[in-house]
């Protein structure tokens, strides 16, 4: 019997607490890890703010994990692609359900009493319905957890926009992990240039080591500025593809205007809070724009993807130097903070 520390979250406003409870051995399909790293995400911070429903009972949560495999339940042999795996190996998850838009078994987030996928914790139980792939050896962990949802997050989104074609522009709004994500993913596929607004100038640098050819910093610019900027990088038209990555309601609007004709608007990052915004039907039916939206990875193969990425092409860009806080379980909170202030480009819990 393994005994191990749980981050527990018992309500909005409310500091979070350090539970300790044994953990069982893993059951038929099932497999116990021990994290290593535990990614920070955005979706964290909107659970401490209250923008998500409010569980109305305490809850373990993070859902970005790399670990070690600590024991295997009878019938466990594999990881999600097949991959024969023991007891050591390392591995990256997410507390998926049977497909990626539906919850583990266990629920989410789920109740600290029962074995769960959760990352902020020392001990991860999978059931057998959760996702996990190995990490092939000579992959640092920190370029897989670099990206944690976020390229699968940007893998689902280019799979739902249908793909940039051959000599496109395209715009990225945000340089957080999945704004990052989609500029390499953009960088490495057929586009003529990929511009990145962002801040701060630390992610900005992280942008165009990632492929971006041109880097607007929002904090010294105003709209009317960046537009004017991308009309010139694009010859006047505009981007053939703008990906929102901001996470922020006002966002979309100044999306919309960096759209060109019959180009795509990929929405990509606003999926909590409150508001709406205005939306011109006229101006998106006479100039034949596109809008999509989309949630998390297409498939499972996405979070292959994201480990492939991290294999081939970690020593070409650093991406094991994008994450750059770290954070003991203890101190969740703070991890969760940095990230939310922008001041770190990728922060990782250690248990």
């Amino acid at each position: 019997m393994r005994h191990g520390r749980q981050m527990v979250f018992v309500g909005a406003g409310r500091p979070l607490e350090i539970w300790e409870r044994d953990v069982a051995d893993p059951g038929p399909g099932a497999v116990v890890l021990r994290t290593v790293l535990g990614g920070v995400c955005g979706t964290d911070a909107h659970r401490l703010d209250g923008d998500l429903p409010d569980p109305g009972r305490p809850v373990c949560f993070g859902h970005e994990g790399v670990g070690t495999i600590e024991a295997l339940g009878a019938g466990s042999t594999t990881d999600s692609s097949g991959h024969p795996v023991a007891a050591g190996d390392l591995v990256y998850w997410t507390p998926s359900g049977r497909t990626p838009a539906m919850f583990p078994d266990c629920g989410w987030p789920p109740s600290p009493d029962v074995p769960n996928p959760a990352t902020y914790q020392d001990f991860a139980t999978l059931g057998p319905e959760n996702c996990f792939f190995k990490i092939p050896e000579g992959t640092a962990p920190e370029a897989v957890i670099a990206f944690g949802c976020a390229m699968p997050t940007a893998c689902g989104g280019m799979t739902r926009l249908g793909g940039i074609r051959p000599r496109q522009s395209v715009v990225v709004q945000g340089s957080g992990p999945v704004g990052l994500s989609a500029t390499l993913l953009a960088s490495l596929g057929p586009a003529r240039q990929v511009i990145v607004i962002g801040a701060p100038d630390d992610r900005l640098a992280a942008a165009t080591r990632l492929g971006a050819t041109t880097v607007i910093p929002l904090l010294t610019t105003t709209i009317e500025e960046r537009r004017a900027q991308v009309l010139e990088l694009t010859g006047g038209r505009g981007a053939d593809v703008v990906i929102e990555a901001a996470g922020r309601m006002e966002a979309f609007p100044e999306g919309m205007g960096l759209v060109a004709d019959g180009g795509r608007y990929l929405v990509m990052g606003i999926y909590s809070g409150h508001g709406t915004v205005a939306l011109d039907a006229v101006n998106l039916n006479n100039r034949s724009l596109s809008v999509i939206g989309t949630m998390g990875p297409a498939s499972f193969a996405d979070y292959r993807t994201t480990v492939a990425i991290a294999q081939r092409h970690d020593a070409r860009l650093g991406l094991s130097e994008l994450v750059t806080h770290r954070f003991p379980l203890a101190r969740t909170e703070d991890a969760i903070a940095v990230a939310r202030a922008g001041e770190a480009i990728k922060a990782v819990v250690t248990p």
